[in-house]
């Protein structure tokens, strides 16, 4: 029989961040290499709006990775006293 674990909601906030950030990542990864690579007819409006795209992806993505070191923070001063 599988025993069911209940994990403390901090627990399952990070990892619903580190999904998150996965998902902010693979976009990321997406928009820079069409940024690298892009195609012969490719205008410059269109080229500069997937650059303003990738900006704001890994702004995005940065903001994810700060709210989960924030939460593993919070979590280690749970276990021990932080001044």
């Amino acid at each position: 029989m599988t025993q069911l674990t209940k994990h403390s909601p901090d627990h399952e906030e990070r990892r619903r961040l580190f999904g998150a950030y996965e998902a902010s990542s693979a976009k990321e990864h997406a928009a820079a290499s069409k940024s690298l690579n892009p195609f012969h007819d490719f205008s410059d409006p269109a080229y500069m709006k997937l650059l303003g795209d990738l900006r704001a992806i890994r702004m995005e993505c940065n903001d994810n990775m700060l709210a989960i070191a924030r939460i593993i923070t919070k979590m280690m001063c749970a276990h021990v006293v932080c001044s």
